[in-house]
């Protein structure tokens, strides 16, 4: 399985950091599916749930606020807020 490395903080903390298969994201348009290799991208975040699929399970969030960014195989979520 291809898989991205992802790291999501807060200005607190960080939440996750390590491989994951997939992650859905709440942009402000709209839930973004991301996968490994993903186009390079920048959006804004909404509020909503953010679900990772790593190859040992599967973990969600919501979040609230903030951005993404996907760039050579690298995925950050930098959340506003993140309530587990």
């Amino acid at each position: 399985m291809s898989t991205f490395e992802l790291q999501i903080v807060t200005p607190e903390r960080l939440i996750y950091s390590g491989p994951a298969v997939s992650a859905v994201v709440p942009a402000a348009d709209g839930q973004l599916g991301i996968l490994a290799h993903h186009a390079p991208l920048l959006a804004s975040l909404g509020a909503g749930p953010l679900t990772v699929r790593a190859e040992s399970g599967v973990r969600s969030w919501i979040v609230r606020g903030g951005i993404v960014e996907v760039h050579e195989n690298t995925v950050s979520v930098l959340a506003d807020e993140v309530v587990e």
